[in-house]
């Protein structure tokens, strides 16, 4: 179809049949909501399936000139994600539509549009509200990034910038990074899993050095080819963006100790306020953290740390937590690396001085029930630990999950979520684990394996959640848990299940809920010590419990012979002072009835 004006649209944008331009019934839905300007339709997502996510699927029979129309005359959309056009389709039509648009926020483009992108001129041009710009899972090439860091030119209003997954290298990241030096307000810029070297970062940092003010704060460049050379001449960037507040170098397994020295200098810059460390698989070994926190503890601005997937010993450890000592994580990511007894015992010691941590990954860290021991001896006075992550460490048994107990029962203990996962500690284990959270009021989340776990490990944890022996052990049993094994409880027993999904219910009291399902005969003796004093307490919590019936399926007449069931055991057992009391009241109605006569008879 011939591409028109913007005249031509406007002409007839009230009167066109809808099902006339779109290929489905919910493309017009869609156009229907961009021409009513529909204040809930946001978001569109043009995608090639359904399965994709797609919104508007372009297929024969669709319009982009009428699309782009309706998309440029919103007022509502914000977010504009192109994830699929047609070779076959004039895409011009769309972006002279496109162009018009003035409540585009983000725009999003991950299929290559080739020399088309030279048509987002205008809208880039005209458009004041937009401040993120995301290019995503195609290959720039070179006359691609030339023309992008063209179009970077004609908006100043940008603030971030993404270029994720689009095989970016160093010839491309140059072209873009000389279009940076116009934009010191972008204050995010990722830049992740594509082919940067070392000329790439040369390039970008010295643009950051030579920009007055940079605004950036979030700068991410995980899985690249960053090596030393790499990162010395971005470091050199870096010192001039003060506002850096998060780091992401992750997956550059080229980086030694010759990197990690310049980014230690980093730190101890003076302006340097960087708050979350990403070097996550980077090679890093003993000499590595050494060389690094003698900048850490130069970096008290620093909350979050993740160092997992290296090859850091004890010796790294004992030198990481010294260099924390001034830092106030609250974060601190240490899986797939090698620790024993030593180096456990001095992060221990970091747990108990350290006040601010509420994120603790230790997984597959080859850790044992000794090694495990250490590390509860610092954590049981952490009083901030909210997410304890011991996975995939296989040496732990029955014996380790034992000493958690200690922490669990602990007065500091303020523990949400423990993840022991790939850990085949069998029933031993689950009968430890569930005799350890006894007393707990914390923990929600206990996820792990469950295979090798049997009836009797299961009965230990049936009996945490409702032990039904009395109607005090009931109510004392573990309300807070919501999750216990696979994740959302998937392969519980359905008894679990049922436990965990009413300690879930919003709105819902769990211990009085469990009460009325596992007690259908509350017995009431033990409450005869105080005599008739507590009868009027138990007609109380009836009456309360009565909204509760509907979560275990109770029907009215039952819940109703509870209540006569209570009453009647009062009274059979305590008759005299059931009788007693039923007299003393009589005797005050005839004494007031004696009264009120005399009283009238001297008017």
């Amino acid at each position: 179809m011939d591409v028109q004006d913007y005249e031509y649209y406007e002409a007839r944008a009230k009167d066109v049949k809808l099902e006339d331009i779109t290929s489905s019934q919910q493309n017009a839905d869609i156009l229907a909501r961009l021409r009513g300007n529909d204040p809930k339709f946001t978001n569109i997502y043009i995608a090639e399936t359904v399965e994709d996510g797609g919104d508007f699927i372009i297929r024969k029979g669709d319009h982009l000139g009428w699309l782009g129309y309706f998309v440029g005359m919103s007022k509502q959309v914000e977010v504009l994600f192109i994830e699929y056009f047609p070779d076959n389709l004039n895409m011009d039509a769309f972006f002279d539509g496109l162009g018009h648009n003035q409540s585009i926020q983000t725009l999003g483009i991950s299929t290559d549009i080739e020399e088309d992108f030279k048509s987002l001129g205008p809208f880039l041009r005209n458009n004041n509200s937009l401040c993120g710009l995301t290019f995503s899972c195609f290959d720039i090439g070179l006359q691609c990034a030339r023309n992008i860091a063209s179009l970077l030119g004609l908006r100043s209003s940008l603030k971030s910038l993404n270029f994720g997954s689009t095989d970016l290298g160093d010839e491309e990241l140059v072209e873009i990074a000389t279009a940076l030096r116009t934009q010191p307000q972008i204050d995010e810029l990722n830049l992740c899993h594509n082919h940067i070297g070392s000329n790439g970062c040369v390039a970008l940092g010295n643009v950051l050095e030579g920009v007055r003010n940079p605004n950036l704060a979030t700068l991410n460049l995980g899985s690249n080819y960053i090596d030393d050379e790499g990162l010395s001449a971005l470091g050199a960037g870096l010192k001039n963006c003060h506002k850096l507040t998060s780091l992401n170098l992750n997956g550059n397994a080229l980086i030694t100790g010759a990197g990690l020295r310049s980014l230690s200098t980093l730190f101890q810059s003076e302006h340097c306020r960087l708050e979350q460390l990403n070097l996550d698989q980077t090679s890093i070994d003993n000499n590595g953290v050494a060389i690094l926190t003698a900048g850490l503890a130069r970096l008290p601005t620093l909350t979050k740390l993740n160092l997992s997937n290296n090859r850091i010993g004890d010796q790294g450890l004992q030198a990481l937590v010294g260099g924390l000592v001034n830092c106030n994580i609250e974060q601190l990511y240490l899986s797939h690396n090698s620790f024993s007894v030593s180096g456990l015992r001095s992060l221990g010691s970091l747990m108990q001085r350290e006040t601010s941590l509420t994120s603790l990954w230790l997984g597959r860290n080859a850790i044992n029930d000794e090694g495990l021991e250490c590390l509860i001896e610092g954590i049981v006075n952490c009083c901030s630990l909210q997410t304890l992550n011991l996975s995939i460490n296989h040496s732990i048994t029955a014996v380790g999950l034992t000493s958690l107990s200690t922490f669990f029962r602990s007065d500091n203990c303020c523990l949400e979520k423990l993840w022991l996962w790939g850990i085949d500690f069998g029933d031993d284990g689950a009968v430890a684990l569930a005799e350890g959270l006894m007393g707990n009021n914390s923990l929600t989340h206990v996820n792990f394996d469950s295979r090798g776990i049997t009836s009797r490990g299961w009965s230990a944890f049936s009996k945490l959640l409702c032990d039904t022996a009395s109607v005090n052990n009931t109510y004392l049993s573990n309300h807070t848990l919501v999750e216990i094994g696979g994740y959302r409880n998937v392969g519980n027993p359905s008894t679990i299940v049922e436990y965990l999904t009413l300690n879930n219910l919003q709105n819902c009291d769990a211990a009085i809920c469990k009460i009325l399902d596992s007690h259908p005969d509350i017995d009431v003796e033990p409450l005869f010590q105080w005599k008739l004093k507590c009868l009027p307490l138990v007609v109380t919590w009836l009456e309360s419990a009565r909204s509760y019936r509907g979560n275990v399926n109770e029907s009215t007449g039952t819940f109703q012979c509870r209540q006569l069931s209570a009453l009647y055991k009062f009274v059979r057992g305590m008759p005299q002072l059931a009788i007693d009391g039923y007299r003393g009241k009589k005797m005050k109605d005839v004494q007031s009835k004696s009264k009120k006569r005399k009283f009238d008879q001297t008017l």
